[in-house]
């Protein structure tokens, strides 16, 4: 039975065998599936080696170029361009950078290869210019050589408004330390030039990158306007010839003064003017929304072809919310400011550009609740009359940044004078000179008055109010009169306000020191 045992399962084995062997029309499907696999690789490979061909033809045709260019300067050079063919060809300059142009008149070429020392040849009319912003184009006969003349010159480096309280420190990335000439504050440009013949084809291609340099800033303006309006302001220039960089000419010879901006939205322009006669350069910039801060450069030249400028100017415009205030020399007037929370608490305090004459509530450093609303109460106290700008900024004392800030425009008009005196005290007197002199409550109750002086630095009171005085009783008022070293007169004012600090009357005494 073991035999026969033994003998029905090696019988019955290959009964179950072709169970795992494939059909034919199985197989079939997987050498077709295979055949396509095989045809797509082929055809994969024959596109990668056209493309690969391709690369390599236009890696023998590319030239790399590194370029280190400031802001306003011109840089010049030139690309010998053959045409390799021995066929004449019409080429084609694209450029894909716009601060990066072709020199196309003579003059100006022969200018910057005077000033290169260059000895290449210039030809007069090379380039076919067909308007309305195509590429210029050059005639080439076979197996020709050309050289190109461009010039790279940038007015821009970028972003030109911040907020300071936005403002955080920047981490340092993406330094090329490779480059002791890269600036770390502004990336590599780059730029291509393709030189296309008519057919297509390109038959050379320049590769430029360009390394922004440090520039010199000579001069530095700040200027505080209200926000959303247009600052108009026009800045005088000095003699030409007395500016740092300026050529070298006698006083009479003035040239033609050209102004770039970096922003293009800004008016920037200087006009021609007689000779001797002083030149101005006029400013046109909107202003954004408090405490925004916009910052450009303008760059000045002396030559036609604007090569180097001979100053660089830094502008800052501040933005600030204007608060128009109508009031009285002596008198205090009362104004409120809103505050608005940010997103957390902030610790912050104000500050103001007239500390004497600009009187805050609460004082010192206190808290601006997140998404709140708070108001800053202000006292207003001039010293002289007209029209001026008192500057108020609220400051996050922890961060150092600009929360908010105003432009307090004031409108300021002199209190009638009611009594006039005049004293004559001697100059050199170090202990100064007491003086007296009265005031009659004209209400018939009883009044509690405050004194004031424009000149708080020549006149002191001995005492700064006085209470209780009867309807009509007469007040006896002690001034000091401080020293003067030297000749002259001054007038002084005596504001005398009532309990609210409104002006009653005003005093002037007329101090000649003599």
């Amino acid at each position: 039975e073991n035999g026969r045992g033994s003998s029905w399962s090696i019988q019955n084995l290959p009964q179950s065998a072709p169970l795992s062997a494939p059909a034919p029309q199985a197989q079939q499907s997987v050498l077709a599936q295979h055949s396509r696999d095989l045809r797509v690789i082929e055809a994969y490979r024959e596109r990668m080696k056209a493309e690969g061909i391709t690369s390599m033809l236009s890696l023998a045709i590319t030239t790399q170029h590194t370029l280190y260019a400031a802001l306003g300067t011109a840089e010049f050079f030139e690309f010998a361009l053959k045409n390799p063919h021995n066929m004449q060809h019409t080429v084609t300059v694209e450029i894909d950078n716009p601060e990066l142009s072709v020199i196309l008149d003579s003059r100006e070429w022969r200018h910057f290869k005077d000033a290169a020392g260059l000895l290449t040849p210039v030809e007069e009319d090379m380039f076919h210019l067909r308007g309305g912003g195509l590429a210029p184009q050059l005639y080439l006969r076979p197996k020709e050589n050309a050289h190109i003349p461009f010039k790279y010159q940038t007015f821009s480096l970028g972003q030109s408004a911040t907020t300071q309280a936005s403002a955080e420190p920047r981490p340092k990335q993406g330094v090329d330390t490779e480059s002791p000439w890269k600036s770390s504050t502004v990336p590599t440009k780059h730029a291509k030039v393709t030189f296309r013949a008519s057919s297509g084809k390109p038959l050379a291609v320049l590769c430029l990158a360009v390394e922004p340099q440090p520039h010199v800033v000579d001069q530095i303006f700040r200027f505080y306007h209200p926000e959303l309006t247009f600052l108009k302001k026009s800045i005088r220039l000095p003699p030409w010839h007395t500016l740092p960089g300026a050529p070298v000419g006698t006083p009479g010879e003035d040239p033609p003064i050209h102004v770039r901006c970096s922003d293009p939205n800004v008016i920037c322009e200087t006009q021609s003017v007689g000779p001797g006669e002083p030149r101005d350069v006029f400013l046109k910039v909107a202003s954004g929304p408090s405490p925004e801060i916009k910052d450009f450069f303008v760059t000045i030249y002396a030559d036609r072809w604007l090569v180097a400028p001979i100053q660089i100017w830094q502008i800052y415009l501040h933005s600030l919310q204007r608060v128009d205030v109508s009031c009285i020399t002596g008198q205090l007037t009362r104004l409120s400011l809103v505050l608005r929370g940010t997103q957390t608490v902030r610790k912050v305090r104000a500050f103001t550009s007239h500390p004497q004459e600009l009187k805050m509530d609460p004082k010192g450093i206190f808290m601006l609740p997140p998404h709140g609303v708070l108001d800053l109460h202000v006292g207003v106290r001039p010293h002289r009359a007209g029209s001026r700008f008192i500057h108020l900024n609220l400051v996050d004392v922890d961060f150092h940044q600009l929360v908010a800030s105003w432009l307090i425009c004031l409108s300021c008009r002199q209190p009638l004078i009611s009594k006039a005196f005049e004293i004559t005290l001697a100059v050199g007197e170090g202990k100064g000179a007491n003086k007296r002199i009265t005031y009659t409550n004209p209400y018939p109750s009883r009044r509690q008055y405050h004194l004031h002086s424009n000149r708080p630095d020549l006149l002191q009171f001995k005492e700064d109010s006085f209470e209780q005085v009867g309807g009509g009783e007469t007040y006896t008022i002690g001034l000091r009169f401080g020293p003067s070293q030297s000749p002259g007169e001054e007038e002084v004012l005596i504001y005398i306000n009532d309990h609210e600090d409104k002006n009653e009357e005003t005093f002037c005494v007329k101090v000649i020191y003599q």
